[in-house]
């Protein structure tokens, strides 16, 4: 079984640093997490879509950002996923930008090595994840935006979990499902793994 796996928001805290970004920006102190109810951020109390979108395109730029971003999860989950790596199942599935200044797939597997992914695989794409996720084989799936959790879910065979996270929290779907933990992604393999009794 593969299992798929975006990573900024998954397993790289993409949000707090952008955040840290921003602040510095528009020079308003600090950006509470909790403020973040979308990543459209149109309903935000002070943040603007023209801000938002400068920065986004200023990370892109940056190969700096993405190497310091922190893990989201623990030195076991990273052992966990490691042997999944080994074992050629598992992938990650990402939207960051390919810019001809650097390489954000060096940029990004390097991170993932420090963090014990000693071959990670890592597919970079514009489009929508549900094609690829499907070409790819792959049967669980964890993505933390809404937005791609619904096109995934409704384009793939795959199972697909979305982290809670404030901007998410309103988001529903008879196919995708909410986790609180990292680790029930292990939970939910264990169960996909498990053969069904014969009726």
């Amino acid at each position: 079984m593969i299992v798929g796996l975006d990573i900024d928001g998954v397993v790289a805290d993409f949000l707090s640093a952008f955040l840290k970004l921003l602040e510095t920006r528009l020079g308003n102190g600090p950006i509470e997490t909790e403020t973040i109810r979308s990543f459209n951020f149109k309903d935000h109390p002070f943040l603007t879509e023209e801000i938002v979108w400068k920065c986004m395109e200023e990370v892109s730029y940056n190969p700096a950002f993405w190497e310091n971003l922190s893990s989201l999860i623990s030195l076991e989950d990273w052992s966990r996923l490691e042997e999944l790596s080994r074992s050629a199942k598992l992938v990650f599935v990402t939207h960051r930008h390919v810019r001809e200044t650097y390489s954000i797939d060096e940029v990004s597997s390097n991170w993932l090595r420090r963090h014990g992914i000693s071959r990670p695989v890592v597919y970079f794409t514009q489009e929508p994840k549900g094609k690829l996720v499907q070409d790819l084989g792959v049967r669980l799936f964890m993505d933390d935006r809404y937005e791609n959790c619904q096109e995934v879910a409704e384009n793939s065979q795959a199972l697909v979990l979305m982290p809670h996270r404030t901007y998410n929290q309103d988001f529903h779907h008879p196919r995708v499902q909410r986790i609180w933990s990292f680790q029930e992604l292990f939970t939910h393999m264990e169960k996909l793994n498990t053969p069904k009794p014969c009726p």
